[in-house]
């Protein structure tokens, strides 16, 4: 009786074993949209472009992907297929959503992954550089060049009405165009380049979003994600963390720089992505509608 019961014990460890050897060998990956679809548009084209990582590290192509969306008053679902791209471990897909409203959607590839609703509007996209008329003033770059090549000639005049012995006026003209150089390649560019970094300051709702959609989710628990999709939870978890805002920087921007040994990838997040995840990071955790998913 003994022996029996010791070659079923053996017997359960192996099936544990070959299980766990199975799921690390290939069984889970982490999915991160390259980009959040902010502008949807019912009935135009949207790309969704996405990385997939096996065990969260390792770039995977050939993996077959669908997404499907579904309209939360009617629906209506659709689904799309993902495809390879030229980029090893890159994938990619256009939805056509007809209907205004609240999409449910999510990722079946590798496992399934849940995304936050996209939010179709009537309407067409205006994208964000043409938002603005193109003209000097709204292009502070070039009315800045202009303003400082402006003080350049001006101050060329100078020159020559100093060489000409009309120093009545060249002292007013080199004055002038001091000016222009200042205002063209000191004050000009400075103004807006803080313009253009606070135009669309990140919220803590992007911030969550992204949460979801970049795949920290899949490692990390935080308490204000309500999240279904396939998770690890081998990372730890987020709701409370102790570190700063600028290591939250620092280590978003490149985890190998922080802590070579980490198994985190550089997700390769933009300025903005990076401040909309510290903000909100450094929240209290409580939950939102922002990323409630179906």
């Amino acid at each position: 009786m003994i022996k029996k019961w010791m070659w079923l014990l053996v017997v359960l460890v192996a099936v544990c074993c070959v299980w766990v050897g199975a799921a690390w060998a290939g069984g889970w990956a982490v999915l991160t949209l390259e980009n959040w679809p902010e502008q949807v548009v019912a009935g135009e084209p949207v790309t969704v472009r996405y990385a997939l990582r096996q065990h969260g590290s390792h770039l995977i192509s050939g993996v077959e992907g669908t997404v499907t969306a579904v309209h939360a008053e009617t629906g209506e679902r659709l689904q799309f297929t993902a495809t390879d791209t030229d980029e090893t471990g890159y994938y990619e897909t256009t939805l056509l959503l007809p209907t205004a409203g609240e999409w449910r959607w999510h990722i079946d590839s590798f496992g399934r992954f849940e995304m936050p609703p996209l939010t179709a509007t009537t309407g067409t996209a205006v994208p964000a550089a043409a938002s603005a008329p193109t003209t000097l003033l709204a292009n502070p770059t070039s009315f800045s060049w202009v303003l400082g090549v402006l003080g350049v000639v001006v101050m060329g005049t100078a020159v020559v009405l100093w060489r000409r012995q009309q120093t009545r006026f060249a002292p007013a003209a080199a004055l002038l165009g001091v000016t222009l150089c200042l205002a063209g390649f000191v004050v000009a560019p400075t103004v807006g380049t803080r313009a253009s970094e606070t135009a669309v300051p990140p919220t803590a709702e992007l911030g969550e979003i992204l949460f979801v959609a970049k795949g920290c989710v899949t490692c990390h628990q935080h308490s204000g994600v309500a999240y279904s999709g396939i998770r690890t939870d081998i990372g730890p978890n987020l709701s409370h963390h102790q570190v700063g805002a600028e290591f939250l920087r620092l280590w978003l921007r490149d985890p190998a720089q922080v802590r070579p040994q980490t198994l985190m990838p550089n997700l390769e997040l933009s300025d903005r992505e990076i401040e909309a995840l510290v903000v909100f990071l450094s929240g209290d955790g409580e939950a939102s509608v922002a990323s409630k998913t179906n």
